[in-house]
């Protein structure tokens, strides 16, 4: 769930994005998982799905090392792009989803995320990302 105020808009990064419709100061709580809208299953669930929802679950959700669980959200959090220069991170203390401003972010300011805090690069270039070279 979030705790500010954002818009749905079109992203200069990938598809839809989310953007701050307020202005948001560097260490704000952004957004919190929710057991309602957030879904963790383990690898033998996910083995008796379709292919389709396998698919559904690969683009939307990652795989969870720590607690050996797919995850996906089925918030609006989905749409949190990634940026090697996120404007929010993890909070790396809390296993759920706690996501913080990294810095001062003004109203219209897409809230993104570097997906290194939990893919791997081969799994970024699966999706399509490019991969700088002073990214290893």
């Amino acid at each position: 769930m979030f705790h500010v105020k954002y818009k749905l808009k079109t992203s200069d990064l990938h598809g839809i994005g989310v953007f701050a419709d307020e202005d948001i100061a560097k260490g704000t709580l952004i957004y919190t998982s929710s057991p309602l809208l957030d879904v963790n299953i383990t690898n033998e669930e996910f083995e008796t799905l379709s292919e389709n929802e396998k698919q559904e679950i690969k683009y939307w959700g990652f795989w969870i090392e720590s607690t050996q669980r797919w995850h996906v959200d089925f918030d609006v959090s989905r749409f949190i792009n990634h940026s090697f220069e996120g404007t929010v991170t993890q909070d790396p203390t809390i296993e759920d989803a706690y996501l913080t401003a990294t810095k001062d972010i003004n109203a219209g300011e897409e809230l993104c995320q570097n997906y290194l805090e939990f893919e791997t690069i081969k799994e970024l270039k699966a999706r399509g990302i490019k991969i700088p070279e002073n990214i290893k």
